[in-house]
């Protein structure tokens, strides 16, 4: 029997269920969208003038994809912050989203600090803790996450919460954005690519454990663009946290103008190293070009190469598709690894270490 095949092994390298976060990852968008839909906003959107996204580690994922989608989304600038303190332009036009989804991460408890000092309007995204506090004694907007629907309570595990929060929320502050996104057909489509990616389908029907077979104790390099660029951020995150895996995130063209040449050394690098690119039917017939040039120099290059293609061709619903393969992927690649998927000690060492 296959080693993905077997459920004692998921039993024994995932006694968290990890996975069991990962499969309500439909609802998890359902409820994050209901959940932001009826929040009091209590600015006047007219006057915001560009977005600040606060967040830590597993809370700022839905943000890089916000960001590439930012063309069908936003029509004021968006910039992600992971540290203490707001950009030196945030101001009484600045709309602040304070993500954190335990409450209590410090650099965003500083920077809803920050943002009351400069009286910028801000947001909190949250389960609970001190942000949760500090939204209901000011006053600021509150959308509360659902934990229900995350069992494992990791804040990765999480992320279509907060994705189906934060798209709904500022499709209410730009409403002409609507017709692109449709809530019933995201929710289906992630759906649909769990079934597929089960964990009930052998390694034979299943893509996501049979590539993560392939992939067994290397590290990954991994390629797209346009709107399917903030995949990488997150599907890094989870082969990082998830498999306990090396990653490293590139885009296309900025990595045809150097890239290609600093993957002569290590000469090692090719034996420890795969490269996954992401591509799509939408993007520009010359990014498209570029991708089957790059492939052909990395194969050159001896470099065991991948590229996935979602398979349908909206691209709101091509980024989800992307996004719960390969996060199905990693959980697949953590378990091959024999590695527990839900847990992270270093970084928990890190924390509990600086704590003192």
């Amino acid at each position: 029997m296959n080693f993905l095949d077997d459920n004692k092994n998921f039993r024994k390298f995932d006694p968290e269920n990890l996975y069991e976060s990962l499969t309500k990852f439909g609802r998890q968008f359902d409820a994050g969208w209901h959940a932001a839909e009826f929040v009091n906003i209590n600015f006047d959107k007219e006057k915001i003038k560009n977005i600040v996204f606060t967040g830590m580690g597993g809370s700022n994922l839905s943000a890089e994809i916000i960001r590439s989608l930012s063309p069908f989304l936003l029509s004021v600038p968006f910039e992600i912050v992971a540290n203490y303190r707001l950009p030196a332009y945030a101001d009484k036009n600045t709309l602040v989203i304070l993500s954190s989804y335990s409450g209590n991460t410090e650099e965003i408890i500083s920077c809803a600090q920050d943002a009351s000092m400069r009286s910028c309007p801000s947001v909190c995204i949250t389960t609970g803790g001190k942000l949760m506090e500090l939204a209901v004694n000011q006053r600021i907007p509150l959308i509360e996450l659902e934990e229900k629907f995350n069992p494992s309570r990791s804040p990765r595990a999480g992320i279509c919460l907060s994705l189906g929060a934060i798209i709904s929320f500022l499709l209410r502050l730009n409403p002409p954005a609507k017709k692109h996104f449709n809530q019933k057909d995201i929710t289906q489509t992630i759906e649909r690519v769990l079934d597929v990616v089960n964990m009930h389908k052998s390694t034979q029907e299943n893509p996501a454990k049979s590539l993560a077979i392939k992939h067994k104790g290397v590290g990954i390099i991994f390629f797209s663009a346009n709107h399917l660029s903030g995949i990488g951020k997150i599907f890094g995150n989870y082969l990082n946290e998830t498999a306990k895996t090396f990653s490293a995130q590139f885009n296309i063209p900025d990595l045809n103008h150097h890239l290609l040449e600093g993957l002569t050394f290590p000469s090692s690098l090719k034996d420890d190293t795969s490269i996954i690119i992401l591509n799509s039917g939408n993007f520009p017939e010359i990014i498209q070009k570029r991708i089957k040039i790059t492939r052909d120099v990395l194969i050159k290059q001896k470099f065991r190469v991948t590229v996935i293609k979602p398979e349908v061709i909206d691209p709101i619903l091509q980024v989800f598709e992307s996004l719960v393969f390969l996060v199905m992927f990693s959980y697949y690649l953590g378990i091959v690894n024999k590695v527990n998927p839900a847990i992270n000690p270093w970084v928990d060492y890190l924390k509990s270490t600086l704590s003192k």
